[in-house]
């Protein structure tokens, strides 16, 4: 469904109090359950918020002709937080609390990195549907309080679809390690959340695959001041900033070694060259020299996907982005689709998605820049049945026969390896690399 049609069709009386008058209903049934003190409110708003959310359910009453119509024709609105709209594609404050506040996020291409909350609250999805992928995250060591990096393991425990009308918690800090790509433009989240938390009291984290946390809203100015005088001598003089970030390496902590060689690693689109920088981190152990290398090539690697997101606008083609970015197992991605997309085979379904993102039907036109052809669709669809190599080749002499398969083997041995290590499929066929 696109924005036109999610406009169309939502209620035609759109009185202007609308919005007001719902918000401020649900807002003072919530504050009616959890307090008036600041530490009543940490410890009630979840089960509060989640029981309003479902009692009230906006995604039944409120659209986003709603919301555009409130704040078009709105003299004032109530306190607005991110006024500037650095996160969402825009959010709105609908109703704000001493302690507590309620907002909506509307979202088109964007999508949140895995992160925990430095807040307590829950969400509720108003419209469209998102990929909901929740994490654990093990330190390999005990980190200090306040530390701005930690070295670790995350791991992906559950992942799901929200639609419309689905509500969950948000816990303050690592109980909620979780992401959202949105499948749907636009996606609607109403977000109830406490809004006079400590900022010197917890850490939000954003973690990096395959196991950093770091704290993305550390403002110490030295770190700051290092990476803008980076940025500016690689305009400058590349020589000397090469020498100038190998010099500084050797005494950087995890936290500034992380950003200095992941922004490295992104802009040269290069992941030796994390490899060849982490090496100089003599103040990292060699599994954290090792680490701030796997983050750098699988942001490599992710970065291209997310780009993808922009050019596809089909709820399914997103699905399949979603799954290709969060889940990293085959068998569980293709258990996600059989389960949101019954009906067929999920290996039939991922390779028609292939097909047309990849210009390979009538309906489309190549999406995303990656050029697949007939045989190519065809070796993926046995690699996602878990055949390696020797399997493949086999599979492809029904088709092709044995005397072409093998005048042909080097070249279909190079696009088996090729497809392995493409950013698309580099995780789900990891197990299959020769």
């Amino acid at each position: 469904m696109n924005a036109t049609q999610l406009i169309d069709e939502t209620s035609e009386t759109h009185a202007p109090s609308r919005v007001t008058s719902f918000f401020r209903v649900l807002g003072d049934a919530i504050g009616k359950r959890i307090g008036t003190s600041k530490q009543e409110i940490s410890e009630r708003l979840v089960s509060a918020a989640i029981l309003e959310l479902e009692h009230f359910r906006p995604a039944d009453h409120i659209g986003l002709i709603d919301l555009v119509e409130h704040v078009m024709g709105a003299r004032e609105l109530c306190r607005q937080a991110d006024l500037d709209g650095k996160f969402s594609e825009p959010p709105l404050s609908l109703y704000r609390a001493e302690h507590f506040d309620i907002s909506a996020l509307i979202w088109l291409d964007g999508t949140t990195s895995v992160h925990q909350h430095a807040f307590c609250g829950a969400f509720h999805v108003l419209s469209g549907s998102s990929l909901h992928s929740q994490f654990e995250f093990n330190a390999w060591r005990n980190p200090e309080p306040m530390q701005r990096a930690v070295a670790g393991t995350v791991r992906l425990s559950h992942v799901e679809v929200l639609h419309a009308g689905d509500t969950r918690p948000i816990h303050r800090g690592a109980e909620t390690i979780h992401s959202l790509f949105h499948l749907v433009r636009p996606s609607i989240t109403i977000v109830v959340r406490t809004i006079t938390d400590d900022i010197r009291e917890d850490i939000q984290y954003d973690y990096r695959w395959p196991g950093l946390a770091h704290d993305p809203f550390y403002r110490h100015a030295p770190t700051i001041r290092k990476l803008q005088y980076l940025r500016m001598l690689q305009q400058l003089d590349p020589k000397r900033y090469e020498q100038i970030l190998a010099d500084l390496l050797p005494d950087a902590d995890l936290h500034l070694a992380h950003l200095a060689i992941h922004e490295a690693a992104l802009r040269s689109a290069d992941p030796s060259v994390a490899e060849q920088l982490s090496q100089r981190c003599l103040q990292l152990d060699s599994a954290e020299r090792q680490l701030i290398s796997q983050v750098a090539r699988h942001d490599i690697m992710s970065r291209s996907l997310i780009a993808f997101r922009r050019a596809l606008h089909e709820p399914a083609h997103r699905f399949l982005l979603a799954l290709l970015l969060n889940v990293f197992e085959r068998d569980a991605l293709l258990a996600l689709v059989a389960e949101e997309y019954p009906g067929a085979p999920a290996i039939d379904r991922v390779c028609v998605w292939l097909a047309e993102i990849t210009g390979n039907t009538s309906q489309y036109p190549n999406l995303i820049g990656v050029d697949l052809n007939d045989t190519a669709l065809l070796m993926i669809r046995f690699m996602l049945a878990g055949a390696h190599l020797p399997e493949t080749l086999t599979a492809l002499t029904q088709t092709y026969g044995d005397e072409a398969v093998t005048a042909n083997r080097d070249a279909l041995v190079e696009l088996f390896d090729a497809l392995c290590e493409c950013a698309l499929f580099r995780a789900i066929f990891a197990d299959l690399r020769s």
